[in-house]
């Protein structure tokens, strides 16, 4: 029989917790190794895991007696019986059930979209278009916001929705494709829908990423790796959305009155592979000078190095870049700069003046000046709320 309420945890007590989520994937497992990682630092929790479809875990088991859940809470059962029994609870990514009030921690798709966007844009892509699962509750909001974003940079947006339903899934998708205008950049709302895009172009001989680049919504290392090509992600927070969580949690546990509200976290960055490794370029005599700024840009590069890629005035060529890609090209220098120092700062504990040097500014004054302009904050700053 269950009790009614959960009790406290004690000071020098060891947490019971349950993860009421599942871990098979890759997902899940990120968010638990984040939970663990802060489990380890606050003390030994005693961890409770049922390693399965959180659609079929609508109750807690019988005989546990703990102190507190995280969980991708789907299920109204569930969420009824964590509220009666006044068990401390997070949930996590989108999981959202009217009528019941958690605290949530979840990916800031709102970052994902602008990533998203300028990633294609900035490799010359003027067709855009995305693609999704049409029965995922979070999709009819991401649909909506990657249009906003395409929409205020002047772009139009064709979407394809796929349902439960696939017997004529390739058939349908096959002709979307057939209709877009290429180049085409497609946004792909996760791995499963884009592996699906890779297979149908492949069946009507629509060359990936030539004809048509496609980047995953998720990073998945095995399952994008199942495409072919490899697909392009986008790097979801998971372990941290798994520490914030469980750092939550333990202060739920603790009496503290932790506001039900949603903390976003960005996402970490793009994980590029084959499915995107193009340029969409109206200039083809442009393609050797981007490849070369691209290869060479953490050297210092003049304008004369510039123009020996490409002889031509350079009036004549900064116009033709600007028209091509929308910038200088030392404002492409500039932005392969930063996105290495965002990996560098993310992936790595290097010092900050090493982190400069290795994206080619000679101080970490300097690195900082221009990072600020780019992202709006320092690379400290920016380490800091990647890791929060």
């Amino acid at each position: 029989m269950h009790a009614i309420f959960c009790r406290m945890l004690k000071p020098n007590e060891t947490p019971r917790i349950a993860i009421m989520m599942g871990t098979p994937t890759d997902w899940g497992r990120k968010i638990l190794k984040g939970i663990l990682s802060y489990a380890s630092e606050a003390g030994f929790w005693d961890v409770w895991i049922r390693p399965t479809s959180p659609v079929k875990i609508k109750r807690l088991p019988e005989d546990w007696k703990g102190h507190g859940v995280i969980g991708r809470i789907i299920s109204p059962s569930l969420a009824e019986e964590l509220t009666q029994r006044n068990i401390p609870t997070v949930s996590v990514e989108d999981s959202y059930l009217k009528g019941f009030s958690f605290p949530y921690v979840r990916t800031d798709d709102s970052v994902s979209t602008v990533m998203a966007a300028e990633f294609f844009i900035e490799r010359g892509f003027k067709n855009l278009a995305f693609a999704a699962p049409d029965y995922l509750a979070n999709v009819s909001w991401y649909t909506e916001e990657y249009r906003r974003v395409l929409h205020t940079r002047g772009f139009k947006c064709p979407c394809f929705f796929s349902s439960r339903d696939e017997s004529r899934l390739q058939e349908n998708l096959i002709q979307w494709l057939e209709e877009l205008p290429k180049p085409v950049g497609i946004l792909a709302y996760a791995d499963g829908i884009g592996r699906q895009i890779t297979e149908a172009c492949r069946t009507a001989g629509i060359k990936v990423p030539h004809d048509a680049a496609v980047l995953s919504g998720n990073y998945d290392e095995l399952m994008c790796h199942a495409s072919n090509p490899p697909l392009s992600g986008i790097l979801l927070p998971t372990e941290q959305i798994g520490y914030k969580a469980a750092e939550l949690l333990h202060r739920m546990m603790l009496g503290e009155d932790v506001p039900h509200k949603t903390t976003f976290i960005p996402p970490l960055g793009i994980r590029e592979h084959l499915s995107t490794d193009t340029l969409a370029v109206d200039d083809p005599a442009l393609i050797p000078l981007i490849n070369y700024l691209r290869e060479h840009a953490f050297e210092p590069i003049t304008m004369d190095d510039i123009l020996n890629v490409i002889p031509m005035s350079r009036r004549t060529l900064e116009r033709r870049f600007q028209k091509a890609f929308g910038r200088t090209p030392f404002d492409e220098i500039r932005q392969v700069r930063i996105n290495h120092a965002r990996k560098l700062l993310v992936e790595t504990d290097k010092p900050l003046q090493i982190i400069a040097e290795e994206c080619g500014y000679t101080t970490y004054n300097y690195l900082t000046q221009v990072f600020k302009q780019v992202t709006g904050c320092s690379p400290s700053a920016y380490r800091k709320r990647m890791r929060a």
